[in-house]
């Protein structure tokens, strides 16, 4: 068989001579068309597998993410050679999501139903749902980080790579110069390789899952409605359901899932927010938040879950800082029935809290609060019991930002 395949190589060698200089920086074993057909058939095997539906939430949610990062993702535009296919929902009672090959994903239902439930304790309740999109902006957050996380691994190149390292791409640049990619895929099948049935199911790497854990809290960063915090809550309810399945703590090993342990997860997204906010903002898996060591009181909320709302809003902060926005200057308070993101007509008496840069290139909604544009700020205060300690949690904030920024003057 290795002679088989070294004459081969040899042969197609010898007719692209003239091929062009080999960039190790381009080549892969297989070209973006070739792992668009194999991962087309891939979706097939899995929707003959899988109930699979069309979900126009998930492809809203996968739109904002594609045009706030419109260097890393794309879609089937007619300008680009790799994009990704709308994800779909299968049905599944164990919450999870994969990303094939070519840019074909799909995300359970379960998972959603997971990310969107009131509870907060590990279990799921259908019963008791919390619409996405709109004004929904906390949970939406977390079923964007499960997608971000899967578009990272197609962003990263994670299954090319992989065909790199299973079939020597090494020896075929070798043999084929710059070109290997596009007689990668018809030399593996020459050689007897189904590369469908053989990779349909392959794992990735742990380093790959830690990237792609990367790559999805810097897409929720560039989003304005969407907050790094999403993450933090994914991984957050993934601990109490580890908890209440294994409650002696003691988890089995499995080999087969190279994902990272749910705790170093969540720390890792942790520590990301707290470099990213030049260490002003710290939270931790009790829901506290801290702005330049100072303890947020944030108060809880019918329509949020637990500690949800802080890792939003410490994730919101972070980005802020980063995007040199957190400023008194760039505060303003907008209507979600006037807003261009998270819009939603149908909560009155309500507010998005926004951070935004003179020319508008760059926002972050900070939260969103019982507060009505309409009535003066001493209205506000008295309205609601709500109202009260939203009004507080923000003066508390606007504080310790103006405090900073009187303490730390900016380069103009």
């Amino acid at each position: 068989m290795k002679k088989y395949i070294f004459s081969m190589g040899l042969m197609f060698g010898l007719l692209l001579a003239a091929a062009q200089p080999f960039s190790p920086a381009q080549a892969h074993f297989m070209t973006s068309a070739e792992e668009r057909e194999i991962g087309a058939a891939a979706a097939e095997r899995t929707e003959e597998k899988y109930d699979v539906a069309w979900d126009d939430d998930i492809v809203e949610i996968q739109k904002r993410l594609i045009e706030c990062n419109p260097t890393q993702l794309n879609w089937n535009d007619g300008r680009h050679t790799r994009w990704l296919a709308p994800m779909k929902l299968y049905h599944s009672d164990h919450p999870n999501a994969f990303m094939l090959r070519g840019g074909y994903s799909y995300m359970a239902d379960s998972m959603v139903n997971f990310m969107n439930t009131y509870q907060n304790d590990g279990y799921t309740n259908s019963n008791n749902l919390r619409p996405m999109n709109r004004s929904n902006i906390y949970n939406t957050s977390s079923v964007a980080f499960v997608m971000g996380h899967e578009f990272g691994h197609w962003a990263g190149k994670d299954h090319l790579e992989g065909y790199d390292k299973q079939f020597g791409l090494n020896l075929l640049v070798g043999i084929f110069g710059g070109q290997a990619g596009s007689v990668g895929g018809a030399l593996a099948q020459s050689a007897g390789v189904n590369l469908v049935d053989t990779l349909i199911d392959r794992q990735m790497s742990f380093n790959q899952e830690k990237g792609a854990d990367e790559w999805g809290i810097k897409f929720l960063e560039n989003v304005p409605e969407y907050s790094t915090g999403g993450a933090l809550t994914k991984f957050y309810r993934f601990m109490k359901l580890e908890e209440i399945r294994y409650p002696d703590g003691k988890r089995p090993k499995n080999f087969r899932n190279p994902h990272p342990e749910t705790q170093k997860r969540f720390d890792r997204v942790a520590d990301y927010i707290k470099k990213s906010s030049n260490g002003r903002v710290g939270v931790n898996s009790y829901g506290n938040v801290f702005l330049d060591r100072v303890h947020l009181d944030i108060p809880s909320r019918m329509d949020v879950a637990d500690v949800e709302r802080s890792f939003y809003i410490a994730g919101q902060i972070a980005a802020a800082i980063k995007k040199d926005i957190f400023h008194r200057e760039n505060i303003s308070v907008v209507a979600p029935s006037e807003s261009r993101y998270g819009y939603d007509p149908n909560i009155p008496r309500m507010s998005y809290v926004v951070f935004s840069s003179k020319d508008g290139s760059e926002v972050k909604i900070l939260d969103l609060i019982a507060y009505d544009k309409t009535r003066s700020y001493e209205e506000n205060l008295n309205s609601s019991i709500y109202g009260k300690a939203e009004i507080k949690m923000m003066d508390q904030i606007i504080g310790l930002m103006e405090e900073y920024d009187r303490t730390h003057p900016r380069r103009r």
